[in-house]
């Protein structure tokens, strides 16, 4: 047996085994990440249905040969062609949000806008978003608060009203005021600027918020997340409790300070040159 494999390596040569095997591991590497992305998604849900859907036709065709059923099995075979074919076709239009979402996340990174917002002005609006949050969460008002970042939110801005006014903790607070005209949906931070409120946000589908026990303002924190590169803040109507979403992953139980703390780095443009990711020049 050994004089066998010593062979076989000998005739395949050290280098094409050693190709041979970080090939494998490559793929494996790839289908190891893929998985871990999609896991506790509806992604893995809709490949494991999809799956299983060639796995039944494949079987149903095989049957119908072994035992003769020439209609039926001509029939599962044109149909498991017909899949195959259009399979591409299907994956697009599936897994849409999914595609896009990861294609967003490519390219945000290439080009980056400059907008005039100076550091002084990016401390006073996390400032002014905290001492609301702090307010908010001590009367329990709900409330959905997103930070755009190099992202562009125009989509989800359109949904909502126009605002454009300063950051203010005061005019977060009334428009966030239990029974006002624009106290449901999110309110969007561009720069120094209040840009619009009553946002309508995509939700997340994220499995594992059913075990948090969230509404719909955290999942739709969750989901601008998932799709963008966002910061969004939320204020449970029920508890009080401050969670703040980013990645498409949900931190809960946030004291006011940690907040801050949190805000001033994450949502902290990035020095590019003289000009700044998210939108602050240096000045």
């Amino acid at each position: 047996m050994e004089n066998t494999i010593a062979l076989t390596i000998k005739n395949l040569g050290a280098g094409y085994i050693i190709l041979t095997i970080a090939d494998i591991l490559l793929v494996a590497i790839i289908i190891y990440f893929v998985l871990r992305a999609i896991q506790h998604t509806r992604t893995l849900q809709l490949a494991e249905g999809i799956g299983l859907y060639f796995v039944i036709i494949a079987i149903l065709a095989k049957l119908g040969n072994v035992i003769h059923l020439i209609t039926f099995s001509f029939l599962m075979n044109w149909l498991l062609r017909f899949s195959v074919t259009f399979l591409p076709f299907l994956l697009v239009v599936v897994f849409q949000p999914e595609l896009r979402k990861w294609f967003t996340g490519l390219g945000k990174g290439i080009f980056i806008e400059a907008r005039e917002t100076s550091e002084e002005d990016f401390k006073t609006v996390i400032e002014e978003i905290v001492k609301s949050v702090k307010y908010l969460s001590l009367n329990k008002i709900g409330a959905l608060i997103v930070i755009e970042r190099s992202v562009p939110l125009n989509e989800y801005i359109e949904t909502g009203v126009p605002i454009k006014s300063l950051v203010r903790s005061e005019l977060i607070n009334t428009i966030f005021f239990p029974n006002t005209a624009l106290h449901d949906g999110a309110v969007i931070i561009r720069d120094s600027q209040i840009v619009a409120a009553r946002c309508v946000l995509p939700l997340s589908l994220d499995e594992s918020l059913d075990r948090e026990g969230v509404g719909t303002r955290h999942r739709a924190a969750v989901g601008i997340t998932e799709e963008t590169d966002a910061v969004a803040v939320v204020v449970s109507e029920q508890t009080g409790i401050i969670s703040m979403a980013l990645k498409g992953k949900l931190t809960r139980y946030l004291s006011p300070l940690e907040l801050r703390g949190m805000l001033l780095v994450i949502a902290k443009p990035i020095t590019i040159g003289n000009k700044t990711e998210g939108g602050t020049k240096k000045k």
